[in-house]
């Protein structure tokens, strides 16, 4: 009971934060003349301000310590319980409920998938679609460097951080420390990001979408379209920055802010930029010069899961940025896909085999991040490079079968579960409702990494 006490207090917090995170939107969208949708921030701000002060003053006194299990409940319950609270003014300019539950479940996920483009709904709807993924990156970094950080898996690609000291005992204590450290930096980052975005030429409300979507690897913007048609090539190059820093381990920029050094190194960095030149260099090859840095843009916004696109011609092919987009960024950071930690995990160790071929004598171990790359390490990174293809095929099948073409359930799959909704193009606007709710479920699914969600799905179950 007490834990499941401490569980409603922790749900309850998260229904305050967005309660009143909707209060200023009523006037905003009141302003603009927008009465629909100023009405469903009204009721998002209601219902989070009463439910998560019922929840908390009725669970004042609540205490004992909570274990990973039920931290793992809590992350799977925010995850499919808060963006009902956001849904009701995104319902309002999507046109539907169901609609509107999907554009919050992409928001919150840092998906950035939507139904309604930005010129068809209030820009009160398009900075509240921006203000969700970015708590939603706020709240993904958090659970990873407390609940699945104090999990301490290698396989995972997470470690204990500088961060906070995480107490296994008791994982619920930490989420106040890591707020508060994380908020401190990810806030102070994404101000960086809109002052420079508004001295590279855009305008204040795109710098401030573009900020706050950015850093979360959301992919949201203000506009429709390709980057290159709105957008100063200073303030895309800008916010390319922007979004590695989201992809990048936020531990390694906690520790540069504030101590000016870092004392982990992964290569993650590095392989994202080699990633990207890679891509620029082929393009440069099959189609001449012009083509290699918007080739290369598009590769870098894929690879972090924001998938902006540079200009009107797409020049890499889609399932070649959906791929990058399932390998993704850094472990902790607010990308999604497969993380890269884990890929290069598999790279690293695969290179090792083929030296033991050369010289079946030598003595050769493979490590990353400091640490050496045993066995059981490889064992848990090969699950989850099964996991995500199983996922991904699962996902394109169900979506098929409520209605979507074979080739766009694919599309819309492999999008939803790296988190990367702005590579589906337009699968998601086409959709039936139940494909929808499939690829919103993908959406989580690809947010708690997959093992994790099944794992606290399972104990969710098994306290029912």
């Amino acid at each position: 009971m007490a834990q499941l006490q401490r569980l409603i207090r922790a749900l309850g917090w998260c229904a305050l934060f967005i309660g009143a995170a909707a209060i200023p939107f009523i006037f905003f969208a009141w302003a603009e003349g927008a009465p629909h949708e100023a009405r469903g921030f009204f009721l998002t701000a209601l219902a989070g301000l009463f439910m998560g002060g019922v929840s908390l003053a009725g669970t004042v006194n609540a205490s004992g310590p909570a274990a990973a299990s039920a931290s793992l409940r809590l992350a799977l319950l925010a995850w499919l319980l808060t963006p009902l609270l956001a849904a009701p003014p995104l319902a309002a300019g999507a046109g539907g409920v169901i609609e509107g539950v999907f554009e919050a479940y992409s928001a919150l996920t840092t998906t950035g998938a939507v139904i309604a483009p930005p010129e068809d709904i209030s820009r009160a709807a398009v900075l509240w679609r921006c203000l969700l993924a970015w708590l939603g990156g706020l709240g993904g970094l958090v659970l990873a460097v407390t609940v699945f950080a104090a999990l301490d898996d290698p396989a995972s690609g997470l470690r204990r951080t500088s961060l906070l000291t995480i107490e296994r005992a008791d994982l619920f204590t930490n989420f106040g420390p890591a707020v508060r450290r994380l908020g401190g930096a990810y806030l102070l980052v994404t101000l960086t990001g809109f002052l420079l975005l508004a001295a590279g030429g855009a305008q204040a409300f795109e710098a401030a979408c573009l900020a706050l979507s950015g850093m979360a690897t959301a992919g949201l913007a203000p506009h429709s379209g390709p980057l290159a048609g709105w957008l100063t090539p200073g303030a895309i190059f800008i916010l390319a920055l922007l979004c590695v820093l989201g992809a990048w381990n936020f531990a390694v920029i906690y520790e540069i802010l504030l101590r000016q050094r870092s004392r982990t190194a992964s290569g993650e960095l590095r392989a994202m930029a080699g990633v990207s030149l890679l891509m620029a260099a082929l393009a440069g090859l099959a189609y001449g010069v012009p083509a290699m840095a918007p080739a290369g843009l598009d590769a870098l916004f894929a690879i972090t899961t924001s998938g902006f696109q540079t200009n009107e011609t797409v020049i890499l092919p889609v399932p070649v940025l959906i791929l990058l987009a399932l390998i993704g960024g850094s472990a902790v950071s607010t990308a999604g896909g497969m993380k890269l930690s884990r890929v290069l995990i598999l790279v690293r160790r695969a290179w090792g085999e083929v030296a033991l071929l050369a010289h079946p004598s030598a003595a050769v171990r493979s490590r990353f991040g400091g640490r050496t790359i045993t066995d059981d390490m490889l064992a848990g990174v090969a699950v989850y490079a099964l996991a995500y293809p199983v996922a991904l095929a699962g996902g394109a099948v169900l979506i098929a079968l409520a209605g979507s073409g074979f080739d766009a359930a694919w599309r819309a799959s492999g999008a939803a579960l790296a988190n990367a909704g702005p590579l589906a193009g337009t699968a998601f606007s086409a959709m039936e409702p139940a494909g929808l709710m499939i690829s919103a479920g993908l959406m989580v699914l690809g947010r708690l990494e997959i093992l994790a969600a099944i794992a606290a799905f399972a104990a969710l179950i098994r306290r029912g």
